[in-house]
């Protein structure tokens, strides 16, 4: 099977492997309950330190000799690893007709793809392995390689699935449709004429904000060769034209006031404070007048939650190579967005749309079973 006209081409038993791991990592997400059970049995009630960063080193390190915290911890780190594998099984036969197929359809292409063979990926990038994900977004060995992209466009749908968040489906869209909602919720009417999207990967959540709006032109960014040959391969079968380039979200190159609409999903936590603060700058510097950025992110921040919750978001960032989960929840994304010149700006909880296209935005998170919204800082440029 595939899971669009251009994915690899998946058999049945790697797709029941890979339906297994997305079912593994959904009962491993329902099992979190005993791990609250156990911070409230036996850790909450211990002295801990005043200030922040000291509480929760001394809770990670309870944490870490608790032993159904041990046992749980390892088996989902043992589940993405594990959904790596399978991946890379399921995809490795697929290289050579994905390459094959990308440079056959240069001449009837709706989108392009330029290539930055001198880009040097940010040390965030080279350092981590981002959700554990081999080799990591930024390889690329030749000017054929698509790999990383058909890596992460089939593990990151199964990564989704196995969180409960099977609204995007193989298509793993969920962010995009979120934002779009967000767009409609807060700004009723607005009809950009050029989008940018940074850190576009492989366009699982740029391609419905081209498809939301056919008349403008859509521009996506990363730093990926690999992923961006395929995020091309991607877009064109689907039938959506995208224009990808590859650029750092921190230094687009793009000319001042370039674009109405400049958005990243679920991007700034695996970049690092400065990035971010960079990214969300650099977002406004590209916007026209009227124009509007969105930064879509994971549904948390550390003032809303306790001890408990504040360490079981940042179990990503510990243990599952997520390098800036601090950065986000704790950082001031609504400070930043207006030192970057941005006004009417609010963040906010979005759901994610409902069958009927239905979406509120929340000043505060609906907590429930699963994961039904995303953190959305937005705001416009006068």
């Amino acid at each position: 099977m595939r899971f669009h006209p251009e994915s690899p081409d998946i058999d049945g038993e790697a797709m029941s492997r890979l339906r297994f791991v997305a079912a593994f990592k959904k009962e491993l997400h329902g099992l979190t309950t005993g791990n609250a059970a156990a911070y409230r049995a036996d850790v909450a009630a211990l002295p801990t330190p005043e200030a922040p960063d000291d509480r929760r080193a001394a809770l990670r390190q309870r944490m870490e000799q608790h032993p159904y915290f041990m046992g749980w911890s390892s088996l989902m780190r043992a589940s993405q690893d594990l959904m790596w594998h399978y991946t890379g099984r399921a995809v490795q036969g697929s290289g050579e007709r994905l390459a094959t197929r990308y440079k056959s359809m240069s001449n009837q292409a709706r989108g392009t793809v330029a290539l930055d063979p001198g880009l040097a990926a940010p040390r965030y990038l080279v350092d981590t392995d981002v959700h554990r994900m081999p080799g990591g977004y930024a390889t690329d060995t030749d000017r054929d390689d698509l790999h990383a992209g058909a890596l992460y466009d089939v593990g990151g749908a199964i990564y989704q699935l196995g969180m409960s968040n099977a609204a995007g489906g193989l298509l793993n869209d969920t962010r995009g449709r979120t934002l779009i909602a967000h767009l409609a919720t807060r700004f009723p009417g607005f009809a950009p004429s050029r989008i940018l999207d940074m850190g576009c990967n492989v366009g699982h959540n740029t391609l419905p904000l081209a498809s939301a709006f056919p008349d403008a032109e859509t521009v996506g960014i990363d730093v990926g060769a690999a992923l961006l040959r395929y995020a091309h391969l991607r877009a064109e079968g689907l039938g959506i034209a995208v224009h990808f380039v590859q650029a750092d979200a921190e230094r687009t190159g793009f000319a001042d006031a370039s674009f109405d609409l400049v958005v990243s999903q679920i991007v700034l936590h695996e970049t690092s404070p400065e990035a971010t603060a960079n990214i969300i700058r650099e977002s406004r510097r590209l916007l026209r007048p009227g124009g509007v950025a969105a930064h879509l992110e994971i549904p948390f921040q550390a003032a809303e939650g306790d001890d408990y919750q504040q360490f079981m978001w940042l179990w990503e960032e510990y243990y599952n190579a997520e390098p800036n989960i601090a950065g986000v929840v704790d950082g001031d994304l609504v400070g930043l967005a207006e030192a970057a010149g941005l006004t009417e700006v609010q963040m906010g909880y979005q759901d994610i749309p409902q069958a009927d296209g239905s979406s509120a935005f929340h000043a505060r998170p609906r907590r429930g079973s699963g994961l039904s919204q995303w953190l959305v800082v937005s705001g416009s440029a006068a």
